[in-house]
């Protein structure tokens, strides 16, 4: 049977990676693991391909938050076994998630189904589904709150 020490959860805020975080904080609670929460600021790059404008920042006050919002999902595994540590890192969100499992031996990946918006995916593609074809590690993905009770009937 697998022992995993280091689990990496990325997190969006979306209620599908809320819902990925439950599962990685159970496992986490398990292995007795550390729990990785990586939140990815990326700079806003609406359209500057085709506009030669330089990307926007992210305004401080919105990593503010995003720290805040980590630290408080962070507080709820409560104190069990597992260690908890956040980090938001900058960058495109699949190629941060991939650097960070790599650089930081990562033994389980733990991501939703689905990110934030349906448009991102239309116009870039799943960050899970690159997450998936790329990792040197396993990934299991957790499908939303609402395709889980689909999927299993018995539930309801």
């Amino acid at each position: 049977m697998a022992v995993f020490q280091k689990i990496l959860c990325p997190v969006d805020f979306s209620k599908t990676s809320g819902h990925a975080f439950v599962y990685a904080a159970a496992i986490a609670q398990q292995f007795e693991a550390e729990l990785i929460l990586l939140h990815v600021m990326e700079d806003v790059p609406l359209f500057t391909a085709y506009s030669g404008l330089p990307a926007m920042d992210v305004p401080p006050e919105v990593e503010k938050s995003a720290r805040k919002d980590l630290e408080r999902l962070a507080a709820s595994v409560g104190a069990g076994k597992a260690k908890v540590q956040t980090v938001i890192v900058r960058g495109k969100s699949h190629e941060a998630v991939l650097k960070y499992a790599t650089e930081h031996n990562v033994d389980l990946i733990v991501i939703g189904k689905h990110g934030r918006s349906q448009l991102d995916y239309w116009l870039f593609g799943s960050v899970t589904e690159r997450v998936i074809r790329r990792a040197a590690c396993p990934v299991v993905v957790v499908p939303g709150p609402a395709e889980a009770k689909e999927a299993h009937p018995a539930r309801k």
